[in-house]
């Protein structure tokens, strides 16, 4: 039953070493936001409930300054080369996803919103942060305990049966001793009863 146990304590830490970490949402539709999210884990920012007639321009502050995330007009976005494989917009809600976050993602986001006629009518700002997953962390740790914890419950079974044959050998030799003893002692007897 203590293997058994054991044994699974290591697959559930091996299987959720491949379980993604999870996802983050933020409504950055009121007013700016801070926004957190697991390294490696994805993030849906909000940035407006009704897109209609609206265009949109997200960047992405840099130390050399902004660069162009995506934008949206005529409500088709297109996402820049740099963003294209983990970055999804969708015009329906507004929403920003970004998946696989890395850690070069956290930052300031700007996103510019424009009328029909291309007046800026609102300027929405999202700091996003990244952290450290932590879990991923904890799990070889876990395994790494739980292999010990093996390794400590298989040498204290292999100690009892050790300690356990050295006793029956011991009773055993202590029968044939006394066997011995008594087929001496009867020889003995038997001589004496022949003299």
């Amino acid at each position: 039953m203590g293997h058994t146990v054991i044994l699974l304590l290591l697959f559930g830490g091996t299987v959720n070493a491949f379980l993604p970490p999870g996802e983050s949402q933020c409504n950055s539709t009121l007013q700016d936001s801070h926004c957190s999210v697991t390294l490696g884990g994805s993030v849906y920012i909000q940035f407006m409930v009704d897109m209609s007639g609206h265009q949109l321009r997200c960047k992405k502050l840099l130390p050399s300054g902004y660069i162009v995330v995506f934008t949206v007009k005529k409500e088709k976005p297109v996402i820049q080369e740099d963003f294209r494989n983990r970055t999804e917009f969708f015009v329906n809600n507004g929403t920003l996803k970004i998946s696989c976050v890395e850690r070069t993602d956290s930052g300031q986001y700007k996103v510019e919103v424009f009328d029909p006629n291309g007046r800026n009518v609102k300027i929405i700002m999202v700091e996003l942060e990244v952290r450290e997953n932590h879990f991923s962390i904890l799990i070889p740790v876990c395994s790494a305990l739980a292999a010990l914890l093996v390794i400590v419950v298989l040498s204290c079974c292999v100690y009892k049966k050790t300690k356990q044959n050295r006793k029956s050998g011991s009773r055993e030799s202590k029968k044939k001793k006394i066997a011995v003893e008594y087929w001496k002692t009867s020889d003995h007897v038997q001589d004496d009863f022949h003299h």
